[in-house]
């Protein structure tokens, strides 16, 4: 049986960034050879977050912009965000923030991949 209307694969987690309300941008470093991701996705936790714009590095350099221009509340997620190309091993992801005026405390967001 092949993979659903979901996209199948498997999730895995690439890691995770605390966010203090200060911060306007935050990288992700992943740097792992022997994962290739078609797509990734956001997991927000501890307090809400308007997230801008991703920047994913692949490990050969190229840069993939997305935009994501979504509040993502605490205990949310985005969509299945996808790559460009078939399945590329990540370098890095750059997440750019817009701050928000009432924004207190930390939230967390973690970045995973699917294969």
């Amino acid at each position: 049986r092949g993979p659903g209307p979901g996209g199948g694969g498997r999730w895995e987690n690439l890691g995770c960034q605390k966010v203090g309300f200060l911060v306007d941008r935050d990288v992700v470093r992943v740097g792992r050879q022997e994962g290739r991701f078609s797509a990734i996705r956001l997991k927000v936790s501890g307090n809400a977050i308007y997230m801008s714009d991703l920047k994913v590095v692949y490990a050969n350099g190229a840069p993939d912009d997305i935009q994501v221009r979504n509040e993502i509340r605490a205990g949310g997620e985005t969509r299945p965000l996808d790559l460009r190309g078939d399945r590329r091993a990540i370098r890095q992801i750059e997440m750019v923030y817009r701050s928000k005026p009432n924004f207190r405390g930390q939230a967390t967001v973690c970045v995973e991949g699917r294969q």
